[in-house]
């Protein structure tokens, strides 16, 4: 049986890979022998994710592969772990951000492959401008033109080119409305807005929780809208770190999974183990190319 390159994007979700990590080999197997058309052999598998997600490159650019295109192109890429982080499905009002990327300031990219549909687009742009210091669209060529006819300037447009780069069709504009704080609060958990709250207003409010966050939201109202934008930022990164270890000792096609996923201790560990074996080897299929995306 043959598999469909949509089948095999499933390699990379984050069942498939606790599945792994607890020792179940069986959809990896057939991957290999049905999408790559190699033998299964338990010690290139870290091989077999890099091949399959080249191949995906190619045949298959789903979220997955677009988020973790923005993963190395603008997180890695551009920034050390240590003073960036990058975050994924983090929600907004109504919608939930594809990727956010802090490090000076908040960075939000929605992502519209070409199999998506541009309908919630403008509500879901509409939410990350009331919080994010800048706003991208990351689309397929086909969604380009759409995207910049009917989208605000303030909103940057980035196009994964055929040869997987990010191509800059419309910068994104430092965000100049004023930050929307009772937005930005129901984005963040307790621990975070109680933090955001000390950070600027130096205490926090002595009340029930059935009023905290609203009583943090009309002190954090009254003090500077920027102070606040900026102290977001710092609760985030320290509150939601990237996992380094994971995100070293994974191959570069898993850094989304890195970033995205969570798994147990046990999990961890045996996914680094299984991943270091044969770390060095060069992977090559009979139709491989060499591709810095991998």
């Amino acid at each position: 049986m043959t598999y469909s390159p949509r089948e095999a994007s499933k390699l990379f979700n984050s069942k498939t890979l606790s599945s792994i990590a607890d020792g179940d080999f069986s959809f990896i197997h057939q991957v290999s022998n049905n999408f790559l058309d190699l033998e299964f052999d338990k010690s290139k598998i870290r091989c077999i994710f890099n091949l399959t997600f080249e191949k995906l490159l190619k045949e298959y650019r789903s979220e997955y592969i677009f988020k973790n295109i923005v993963a190395q192109r603008h997180l890695v890429g551009r920034h050390s772990l240590k003073t960036a982080t990058m975050l994924t499905e983090f929600r907004v009002g109504n919608s939930k951000a594809d990727c956010v990327i802090l490090n000076g300031k908040s960075t939000c990219y929605e992502i519209k492959t070409e199999y998506d549909s541009l309908a919630r687009l403008e509500d879901q742009l509409n939410d990350y401008s009331k919080v994010f210091d800048e706003v991208f669209v990351v689309c397929s060529p086909n969604h380009i033109a759409s995207v910049l006819k009917n989208t605000c300037e303030h909103i940057g447009v980035l196009e994964l080119t055929s040869r997987n780069y990010l191509s800059v069709k419309r910068n994104a504009k430092y965000r100049k409305t004023t930050l929307n704080v009772p937005t930005l609060l129901k984005s963040m958990r307790k621990e975070e807005y109680i933090a955001l709250t000390s950070r600027v207003i130096g205490q926090v409010p002595n009340v029930p929780n059935s009023q905290l966050v609203a009583t943090c939201s009309e002190m954090l109202s009254t003090a500077c809208n920027i102070e606040v934008g900026k102290s977001f930022v710092e609760v985030l990164k320290k509150k939601r770190l990237n996992n380094d270890r994971l995100i070293n000792g994974l191959p570069t096609s898993l850094l989304n999974a890195a970033i995205s996923y969570k798994f147990s201790s046990r999990q961890e560990k045996q996914l680094l183990n299984i991943f270091n074996v044969n770390k060095d080897e060069q992977c090559i299929s009979p139709t491989s190319e060499v591709n810095s995306l991998i």
